[in-house]
């Protein structure tokens, strides 16, 4: 949930997260689960019950990310998890509904990015601080990175770009391993802030997934780097 790309591709989307955690915390493999009469695939955290990406088995694919635009002080208790937020998104109409409608009082900041393909691509960027909401459009023609706010102040976040850039311009063709190699990359030295990250806290990288959808498809790839897991889904199936 800590580092996030978007590629659009020809007929579709590449989108890889990274999930940077305690290497001690409970996760279940992505599996469909049914959920307002909705089949909804992702990985679960055990412990709060929602997840950091999911997609259906329809248009629609969402992915978190913790913090908005900086490190906040974190309180004491919420009102709910984000992950559960995230999963909220799937029972309305129309991701546009969720950004607008969605009651995110007492609700820990975070960066939610919502993607829709019906009928034509939209990537929305919600960005809750703690106090109001702050939505974009991005342009769908764009690659794009994102990383957490709550790990990584701005200078390592730009570093970050700068390394993502690097890889557009290499003239490589931006194929779902390519995207995957990246995530799994060491750039420099600096192994509690790179691409994959460790910390001595038991905080690192500890799983990527993958959500590749092209024209009428679309695969679910995650890769477990805990327990050297890979699986992969395909959710129209």
């Amino acid at each position: 949930m800590c580092t996030v790309t978007f590629v659009p591709t020809r007929n579709g989307f590449l989108l890889t997260s990274s999930r940077d955690e305690k290497n001690i915390r409970p996760t279940l493999l992505p599996q469909p689960y049914l959920i307002d009469d909705k089949k909804i695939y992702f990985p679960k955290d055990e412990i709060a019950g929602g997840t950091w990406i999911a997609t259906n088995d329809n248009n629609r694919t969402v992915c978190l990310l913790n913090g908005a635009f900086e490190n906040h002080v974190k309180q004491e208790s919420y009102r709910k998890s984000r992950g559960l937020i995230l999963l909220e998104s799937f029972s309305f109409v129309s991701i546009n509904d969720f950004v607008t409608q969605v009651d995110l009082q007492n609700i820990e900041p975070f960066t939610l990015l919502l993607l829709d393909t019906n009928p034509n691509l939209e990537l929305i960027e919600l960005r809750w601080d703690g106090l109001k909401k702050n939505i974009k459009n991005m342009d769908v023609n764009l690659p794009q990175i994102w990383s957490s706010a709550t790990l990584y102040n701005k200078t390592i976040r730009d570093k970050r770009e700068e390394w993502f850039k690097k890889l557009l311009s290499s003239n490589e063709q931006l194929t779902k391993d390519v995207l995957q190699k990246f995530h799994f990359s060491k750039k420099d030295d600096d192994l509690e802030n790179d691409i994959i990250m460790k910390r001595e806290n038991g905080l690192q990288t500890v799983s990527i997934s993958q959500i590749i959808v092209e024209n009428n498809s679309k695969e679910f790839r995650y890769f477990d780097i805990i327990t050297n897991q890979h699986h992969s889904i395909n959710v129209n199936e």
